[in-house]
């Protein structure tokens, strides 16, 4: 009561498990002796491929199988992110997502804890998942049932945290073809349940990324989709519907250029100018549960007291929905002012007249200015991202409401309210921070740090994923040489 907060019940005994450190000190101590010895020696504990995955002295031992399903729901279920799992996953006849999730829940916690056998049995969960979700997706019937959709969008889970080399873009662009086909076969009902509304716009901001960086036209369905899941929404949840419609505009932009159906670089610049200025009128007055807090870093001795924060401020959202959301607002911007520069610059080396030359290099300044900025506002999400806050319990509070203070509040190294949400946080993180990396605007530094927040979430959450684009960003390479043909390899769904 004091501190405003709804008490959550006794702790579920499920999560004892995770805070179980004696696997860590043994295998800390393990590789003492080894350097000493110069031998090796395996932890059969972790590697022990058995049903039982051990638990603090004096708790019961669990199934791996439960405790990957117990990890998926306080990292992934239980701040909001993917709550509509809950109810799909207790239908006797959901099969399928419940064999994927805990082949996903297996995979992660198998890289936290460094055990093959436990991905060898994540990869076995993953086979008979595929096996049902790809019987289930013959039946039209089955076929448009939540369930089957949350399957599919699990098994793409699956393949951010199992992936083990770069290839995982071209199987992550398929992927998202097959979820596009599949949303548009189930049509505007679904958007009447709530979890099929929340697994629509989930699946729906992937598949723009997707359709962006393909440069691909957006299918008309998933325009009629979007303005109709507006009509099932509250109107302060709109501003999601309205982001939605501007990005498939921009996406549908970028495959015209590619395509040549729009060629002259006025009307490059004008459609651009056009598409950011919708972006922004929107983004002026966002509804209070969607919008942030900017928070000053405190400075000991002249130096920042983390390094977890990327310049002198980071920002505390309300969720990690509403995180989601700005930053994909963000990357839509950024790759807008991309095409300005890239189509100034081209203008550049063909016209003589020195007045429009000056107006371009000021439409150049502005949108390198502006793109920064945006950059710098996604690097200022990650703390949020990856479980941190702010001591300052009135962070998100409104001017009126906010007790007074003569401080800033101080980032602690996981915010009690938010140190379940990590992995969704991770997750949702890796495309933005990539998009930011590879905006040309990124310095040498910034693109070493965001690489080093790959590294984190990579291993502290178990998404491989973001340990093959650490690998690519220290590789030099940039996003556009990933999408030529041939560069990787895969199937999917």
């Amino acid at each position: 009561m004091r501190i405003k907060v709804q008490c959550p019940g006794y702790r579920d005994p499920l999560a004892l498990g995770f805070r179980d450190q004696n696997e860590l000190v043994i295998r800390r101590s393990q590789r003492r002796a080894q350097k000493r010895s110069g031998t090796r020696t395996t932890d059969s504990s972790l590697d022990s491929g058995g049903p039982m995955i051990p638990s603090p002295q004096g708790s019961p031992q669990y199934p791996a199988e439960e405790l990957a399903r117990g990890y998926l729901f306080c990292q992934y279920m239980a701040g909001g992110h993917m709550s509509y799992l809950v109810p799909l996953i207790q239908n006797p006849q959901s099969s399928a997502v419940n064999v994927a999730l805990n082949a996903v829940g297996l995979a992660a916690l198998s890289n936290i804890r460094m055990s093959p056998r436990m991905m060898l049995k994540a990869r076995q969960e993953y086979t008979t998942a595929l096996a049902q979700t790809n019987h289930a997706l013959r039946d039209p019937v089955m076929s448009k049932r939540d369930d089957i959709l949350a399957a599919v969008v699990l098994l793409g889970m699956f393949e951010a945290m199992a992936c083990t080399d770069d290839s995982f873009i071209d199987r992550w662009m398929k992927h998202m073809e097959g979820a596009a086909r599949l949303i548009e076969f189930r049509g505007p009902e679904q958007l009447s349940r709530r979890e099929g509304l929340d697994l629509f716009t989930q699946l729906r901001a992937q598949i723009s990324t997707s359709t962006l960086y393909r440069e691909t036209y957006s299918s008309i369905a998933l325009t009629e989709l979007t303005k109709t899941a507006k009509q099932h929404r509250n109107n302060n949840d709109h501003i999601l519907d309205d982001l939605g419609l501007i990005v498939i505009r921009l996406g549908n932009f970028c495959a015209a250029l590619k395509d040549g159906t729009i060629t002259d670089p006025h009307e490059i610049i004008r459609s651009a100018l056009t598409l950011d200025a919708g972006l922004t009128v929107l983004f002026l007055d966002v509804p209070g549960p969607w919008n942030y807090k900017t928070v000053k870093v405190p400075i000991h001795d002249g130096e920042l007291i983390t390094r977890l924060v990327w310049g002198e401020s980071h920002h505390v959202y309300h969720s990690i929905v509403a995180s989601s959301m700005w930053n994909n607002y963000r990357s839509a911007r950024i790759l807008i002012h991309e095409l300005i520069l890239d189509t100034v610059k081209a203008l550049d080396s063909t016209a003589s007249d020195e007045t429009s030359s000056q107006q371009r290099r000021n439409l150049a300044e502005q949108s390198r200015r502006v793109a920064r900025q945006l950059v710098e506002d996604i690097c200022a999400s990650v703390p949020f991202h990856l479980g941190a806050g702010v001591q300052d319990e009135d962070a998100l509070a409104g001017p009126e409401e906010r007790a007074p203070s003569s401080g800033h509040g101080s980032l602690l190294s996981a915010d009690r309210n938010h140190l379940d949400m990590t992995g969704a946080g991770g997750l949702t993180l890796v495309w933005p921070l990539l998009i930011a990396a590879n905006s040309g605007l990124a310095s040498h530094d910034l693109r070493k740090w965001i690489t080093g927040c790959f590294d984190k979430i990579g291993h502290s959450m178990g998404i491989n994923q973001a340990l093959a684009m650490a690998q690519l960003l220290r590789k030099g390479m940039h996003m556009r040489a990933w999408l030529t043909p041939g560069f990787g390899s895969g199937n999917s769904v």
